[in-house]
């Protein structure tokens, strides 16, 4: 999300011109993920996270655990997602749920997905990696099958995998109706990694209603000690928009 104003494997440079020890990642892309992990082992970056592959993005796809025709995919994803956070010394993966599929019980692709989150985390397990699930909100992606923190926590909860837990976004919290500063002390046990952006249009802080000092200090008080991934859009040059930081 930031320094997209440069090709991308020039942004873990950028980042470390900014001051930024540590990045994250959506997923690559298979030509250029081995290229990725060389440039931050260069730079001597700490990689807080990385995504799975999804699917097609820019289509509108948002993972597919939930669809059994694609299972032998989605579990190559992760697989390929494990040997890369392994490259980089990174320990935790965000894998996306998927949008509901059309004329099938969303019983039944709960179901498929927490039998293939289950999957991943005897995968994850092996490898000492912690399966991240992130809620994405309805309003920007329609039918997702996990859109608030609570269902997210309720999929988690089904799999019963200690390395399963929750990627807590401020900005689909937001999104979903939520306030971030109040309503993240419910999912403290559940938490294992954290982004921001100001809500609402996931832009940088200081854009919308979603104050990142005060959502810091919300999460000091619950004891979460992990990072903090800056998913905004810049609007602009990111230089321009991490001024906006409090600090």
């Amino acid at each position: 999300m930031l320094f997209r104003e440069l090709p991308y494997l020039e942004r873990p440079e950028a980042a470390t011109g900014a001051g930024f020890g540590t990045i994250e990642t959506w997923w690559p892309g298979d030509g250029v993920a081995a290229a990725w992990a060389d440039e931050v082992t260069r730079l001597g970056l700490g990689v807080a996270a990385i995504n799975s592959d999804g699917g097609d993005l820019e289509a509108g796809e948002r993972g597919f655990l939930n669809d059994p025709d694609r299972r032998d995919e989605a579990l190559a994803a992760f697989t390929d997602a494990v040997a890369l956070a392994r490259r980089v010394g990174c320990t935790a993966i965000n894998v996306l749920v998927g949008r509901e599929q059309p004329g099938r019980p969303r019983a039944a692709q709960i179901a498929d997905a927490v039998s293939a989150l289950a999957e991943c985390a005897a995968i994850a397990g092996e490898a000492e990696v912690t399966i991240l699930v992130e809620p994405i909100n309805e309003l920007d992606v329609p039918g997702y099958l996990v859109p608030t923190p609570r269902a997210a926590a309720d999929l988690i909860e089904s799999v019963g995998a200690g390395n399963v837990r929750l990627l807590y976004d401020s900005y689909h919290a937001a999104r979903a109706g939520d306030d971030p500063c109040r309503d993240v002390a419910p999912f403290a046990p559940l938490i294992g990694h954290v982004q921001y952006a100001d809500c609402p249009g996931r832009g940088a802080p200081g854009t919308g209603n979603v104050d990142l000092a005060a959502f810091v200090d919300a999460l000091r008080s619950i004891g979460y000690r992990g990072a903090v991934g800056l998913e905004f859009d810049p609007g602009g040059p990111t230089a321009d928009a991490l001024e906006r930081l409090p600090w």
